[in-house]
């Protein structure tokens, strides 16, 4: 906005900014100089008659031409020639004045969206190809209808650009098991990007992650690799835990020398009943200090 300042007897032009609000923004406002000007409303008011007289002049004929009729499914945005703000009628039938005021049809209903498949690349650099769906519709007839020239290849174009930059910032793990997490996410952006334009995203399904072929081997080696890693080591912490049952079972045998001739009958009882030929008996090294002495 340019602004002229006197100072000391001399005209100084600078500029100034200001932030317009929401309203200015999403609708044709009119200028100061057209909503003050006499003309301006002299001229409106004037078109207007000429039209209502024309209407009835050439009734009932012109009645095919100014009534129209809305679905219940649609709004009519009409859209005035002589500054006026753009305003919702609908549905039913509606009067459209004829030179002055034309409409456009928008439709409400919820529209459904299929993200074609397109190749992202994973944070882990692993090669996916995803597709997804989107449902949408139309919450302000009258943004829809002047803020974009047409919002159905808006929100499509939207979706194909979006949908493979945010997928990208994820691991290939991410997007396997979070998938709901990740639907709100694009959901949550689809909305902030399309409020503007007067369309609400109602949902966002994630629908197929297709592996290129040439990972598919590589990532089965890695995963065995990983599965017989594990393995080992869960067999390891199970030697270790046995190896800690065994040392206080001994230090309790120890304790208590019964329990180690009770422990070594079970064990010779546990051998008879497989029915072996050939049976070790462990003898204690006591009987064999007391045969080794010389007789007195």
């Amino acid at each position: 906005m340019v602004e002229m300042v006197k100072m000391n007897g001399k005209m100084i032009v600078g500029t100034s900014s200001y932030q317009m609000d929401e309203d200015e923004e999403g609708y044709a406002a009119v200028s100061e100089w057209s909503e003050n000007s006499k003309l301006r409303w002299f001229t409106t008011g004037f078109l207007h008659v000429l039209s209502y007289l024309l209407v009835f002049l050439t009734a009932p004929i012109s009645f095919i031409f100014v009534l129209r009729k809305i679905p219940e499914y649609e709004r009519a945005v009409v859209l005035g020639s002589t500054l006026e703000m753009a305003s919702v009628r609908g549905p039913g039938l509606i009067f459209v004045l004829p030179f002055l005021e034309k409409i456009r049809r928008i439709d409400t209903r919820t529209k459904v969206f299929e993200v074609p498949p397109q190749q992202i690349l994973s944070t882990d650099s692993v090669t996916l190809t995803v597709d997804a769906v989107i449902y949408y519709r139309v919450h302000d007839p009258v943004r829809a209808a002047i803020r974009v020239q047409d919002y159905n290849q808006s929100v499509r174009s939207l979706a194909a650009s979006t949908l493979g930059s945010i997928l990208g910032t994820y691991k290939l793990s991410a997007l396997l098991s979070h998938r709901e997490e990740i639907a709100k996410t694009v959901l949550s952006t689809f909305k902030h990007a399309c409020d503007p334009w007067g369309i609400t995203v109602e949902r966002v399904e994630v629908k197929n992650l297709c592996v290129a072929r040439e990972m598919v081997k590589s990532m089965a080696v890695e995963a065995q690799a990983f599965r017989n890693a594990n393995g080992l080591v869960i067999m390891q912490k199970g030697e270790g835990k046995c190896l800690e049952k065994i040392r206080a079972a001994a230090d309790e045998m120890q304790s208590c020398p019964t329990s180690l001739v009770l422990k070594y009958l079970q064990v010779l009882n546990n051998i008879s009943r497989e029915k072996n030929h050939t049976i070790v008996l462990p003898i204690p090294s006591i009987l064999l200090n007391h045969f080794s002495k010389p007789s007195s």
